[in-house]
């Protein structure tokens, strides 16, 4: 078979396998299909069409598709300290400007048994992209190949397990349960998968994403987290489950304390230090809570959910530039957390570059349905900033018909700048979300 040296790295061209000093670098097929594609043109450009017809025969795909793989290689070579390995030609394509050694044919690896109902999903999904580099070994001993002690077979499936949560979208957290349940299957002893499942059943719950109530995943995840202590004691994925279903409910000192637990077990859960960042954040210790989050982002580097409440953290420190660049690569790491728009639009009208804010508000509100009267309050109030009398009146009038369905401070706001009370002013504590704690 093809197999192909870009510095430390090695790429096996049938496998669509990605290694680094011998170690799987986590990338999914298509993202590797993209680096393949460059590296079998080194030096030459290769046009953005001729990419898009190549990892997507099938069709109905967006450029941006394409810019999130380019994106996603670049983030994984400076993982390893190395340089950008892609040139952007504009209005033409791609360049890979790395060098290329093609090596002799190397045997291909034995291949790994996996339940049944997730042998399809693997081929299409191994090795998925955007997610850890390499996942950390979380657990007491971080020098395991394998997370936390698990099989070779429920390591694998963890860590595309992690991948799909940490997207944080519907169709992501819905899958990120099964492989969870399948880690449980592959490992039924091992406190990991129980672990995991608490933190998916969180995210059901904070997002609304499930056909329960919140407090039905609150509680499922209070339980799986339990098991899971039940085989380990020291579990800090369980811990920090608990830390932050004891946040949700306002139970700050048994969030608080079951937070710096998990982080004492293992700093290098990433996780545990994103979400005692929100708790710091909800304190008003927004420092220690921005130092925290950023860690997290170094750990899981692809995390969108660190990299949404980093953007939001420097909104409340009125540090504008910085809360759009974070949210613009959460949006570019995971094009469905629309949430991250209200911070973009917010910190735009904060810099009174009001159209803009107009534009990411649109955005937002175009999502959904559900939406769309948070939206219109925000639209009221940029339109009223612009001298939109019209425009913004109009926004007003949905919002407060649909007042239930909004946080009271942007309803406050807009009918504040509407009335020609707003314009110079701007609240000096806002919220730092709109419809959950979006963890």
């Amino acid at each position: 078979m093809n197999v192909y040296e870009i510095g430390p790295f090695q790429l096996r061209a049938d496998q669509l396998l990605l290694t680094c000093d011998g170690r799987t670098v986590a990338l999914g097929p298509k993202v590797v299909e993209t680096l393949l594609a460059l590296v079998e043109h080194p030096g030459d450009v290769v046009a953005k069409d001729a990419l898009l017809d190549r990892i997507w025969p099938e069709g109905f795909v967006e450029e941006a598709n394409l810019t999130q793989n380019i994106h996603v290689l670049r983030k994984t070579f400076r993982h390893y300290g190395g340089a950008d390995p892609v040139e952007t030609v504009p209005r033409r394509g791609y360049r890979l400007c790395a060098p290329v050694r093609r090596l002799a044919d190397v045997p291909t690896a034995p291949g790994r048994v996996l339940p049944r109902r997730f042998a399809g999903a693997l081929v299409a999904a191994a090795f998925v992209a955007m997610s850890l580099v390499l996942v950390p070994s979380y657990g007491s001993n971080h020098h395991d190949v394998t997370p936390g002690g698990l099989s070779e077979n429920g390591a694998r499936l963890y860590q595309i397990g992690r991948y799909y949560w940490n997207q944080r979208t519907r169709e992501g957290v819905r899958k990120s349960l099964e492989y969870f349940a399948a880690v449980i299957d592959s490992d039924p002893r091992n406190a990991r998968g129980y672990g995991a499942l608490a933190g998916a059943n969180l995210s059901m719950g904070d997002y609304c994403y499930g056909t329960h109530r919140p407090p039905v995943y609150f509680a499922r995840a209070r339980e799986y987290a339990q098991r899971a202590l039940a085989l380990d004691p020291n579990s800090a994925e369980a811990h920090a489950a608990l830390g932050y279903a004891a946040l949700y409910r306002q139970d700050a000192t048994a969030a608080m304390a079951e937070l710096q637990r998990a982080i004492a077990l293992d700093p290098a859960y990433s996780t545990a230090q994103e979400w005692y960042g929100i708790a710091l954040l909800r304190r008003g210790r927004t420092p220690e809570g921005v130092a925290h989050l950023k860690r997290a982002a170094e750990l899981e580097p692809l995390s969108v959910a660190a990299l949404a409440w980093l953007g939001k953290a420097a909104y409340q420190e009125r540090r504008y530039r910085d809360a759009i660049a974070y949210a613009q690569e959460a949006l570019e790491l995971s094009p469905r957390r629309t949430d991250v728009l209200t911070t973009i639009g917010e910190a735009y009208e904060a810099q009174g570059e009001i159209e803009r804010a107009i534009e990411a508000f649109r955005r937002f509100g175009a999502v959904g349905p559900y939406y769309r009267p948070q939206a219109a309050a925000l639209l009221a109030r940029a339109y009223a900033l612009g001298h939109r009398v019209a425009e913004a009146r109009a926004e007003l009038a949905f919002a407060r018909a649909h007042a239930a369905e909004i946080d009271p401070l942007d309803l406050a706001a807009a009918s504040a700048a509407l009335a020609g009370r707003g314009a110079g002013a701007w609240p000096t504590a806002r919220r730092t979300h709109h419809t959950s704690m979006y963890a």
